[in-house]
């Protein structure tokens, strides 16, 4: 009876009264008071809601004892644990938090991929008969963004095939994973895309200045097909802005393009054709090049910034230390934390104070512990944990 009992009073020892002090549900504003609020103060409140709503979930795992059992199994004795986790965290946490973006590489991502790629191939083949039909510069860049989307679907499959494998030499290369290829893949995509379309609008104004003097004339079939690649990108789109990862997100931006793209692309020859206004055509597919030179150019700055360490998100550090804080009594400070981005996803360094009076084993349990709590969050890739026995301590880094 005393071993029992004896891990059961090192764990309220260690991690104390892990109820929370706070009801955050009493300070969530309803959405009816939201509603009659101005435009600002509305979009203020909704992103309180949001933070309240993600302490709420913190609450919800720490309440659920997950600390106080995480403990009591590093006091077990046991053979060998390097193959699990404690008290399964990483399964424990997806019961309270939101759905975890390690899912991202699941069966329905591949299959998002795999539709991005059949409909691709479809607008392909017929964005080329149409060119071959009209010769309209603004299909000719719809052309060039179709075959550009194929080429996107490729570099992206490509890339969560190499993520997913988990052979012993892959992880003997690479210890902590290849994620960071995803967001790879889409920054060599956007520059490709970039570079492409400034192409597509160099020869759209040498065909102002030197091209036939001639409306465009889209005929009926030529008409069906741009307005079924509307409908087929509509679809993709409200379907992979629902999946959680950056390659389909990607794949969603492409196809919300693609739509605004089509539309127009359909919408400058036309008019042209029946106004009688020849350079309309070339000047749409100018407009066109540069609308998605734009928006690629911001995609490109995003991930370039997020592969050279950005800092995380100001609400996620506020979540992650809020974890820190609620996790243990014992921990009696949190002198530094650092979050950034290695990726799409983040890496955190927390540096704690505890009783130097703790013994080494306590201390590593502990110190251990909340670094598994701290990688269940869904935007976390991994976390490392300082423990310290006083405030004022060394920075703990060399400036580099």
């Amino acid at each position: 009876m005393f071993l029992p009992n004896h891990h059961k009073f090192r764990a309220q020892y260690l991690i104390g009264n892990t109820k929370s002090p706070y009801d955050w549900a009493a300070q969530l504003v309803d959405q009816q008071q939201l509603r009659k609020m101005p435009y600002r103060k509305r979009k203020f409140y909704e992103q309180q809601n949001d933070l309240i709503e993600r302490y709420i979930e913190i609450d919800c795992l720490l309440d659920s004892d997950v600390s106080h059992t995480m403990i009591q199994q590093y006091s077990q004795e046991s053979r060998s644990r390097r193959a699990v986790v404690p008290a399964n965290i990483d399964e424990e946490g997806q019961l309270y938090l939101t759905a975890d973006a390690r899912d991202e590489y699941s069966g329905i991502v591949t299959l998002a991929i795999m539709i991005n790629f059949l409909i691709n191939i479809f607008l392909l083949v017929g964005k080329a008969a149409i060119v071959l039909l009209t010769h309209s510069i603004s299909v000719i860049a719809s052309l060039v963004d179709s075959a550009l989307d194929f080429l996107c679907t490729t570099i992206i499959w490509f890339s969560t095939s190499m993520i997913e494998s988990s052979s012993p030499s892959i992880k003997l290369m690479y210890p902590v994973g290849r994620t960071r290829l995803e967001p790879l893949g889409v920054l060599i995509f956007s520059i490709i895309i970039i570079v492409s379309f400034s192409q597509v609008a160099v020869e759209a104004v040498q065909r102002i200045y030197s091209g036939p003097r001639e409306p465009i004339e889209l005929g009926i079939p030529s008409f069906a097909i741009m307005s079924l690649a509307v409908i087929s990108k509509l679809f993709a789109w409200l379907w992979c802005r629902s999946i959680n990862s950056s390659a389909v997100q990607a794949l969603a931006q492409d196809a919300m393009s693609d739509i605004v793209f089509n539309l127009l692309s359909i919408l400058f020859p036309v008019t042209g054709y029946f106004f009688n206004i020849w350079w309309l055509d070339a000047v749409g597919a100018v407009c066109l090049s540069l609308y998605i030179i734009r928006q690629w150019v911001e995609t490109t700055i995003e991930h370039i910034r997020h592969l050279t360490g950005i800092s995380g998100d100001a609400i996620d550090k506020q979540v992650i230390m809020y974890l820190c804080v609620r996790f243990a009594e014992s921990i009696k400070q949190v002198t530094t934390i650092n979050v950034y981005h290695a990726g799409d996803r983040l890496h955190v360094e927390v540096d704690i104070v505890v009783d130097e009076k703790l013994t080494l084993r306590d201390s590593h349990d502990l110190g251990e512990a909340l670094q598994y709590a701290i990688e269940t969050l869904p935007m976390v890739e991994r976390a490392y944990v300082h423990l310290d026995y006083r405030d004022d301590n060394f920075v703990g880094h060399i400036q580099r």
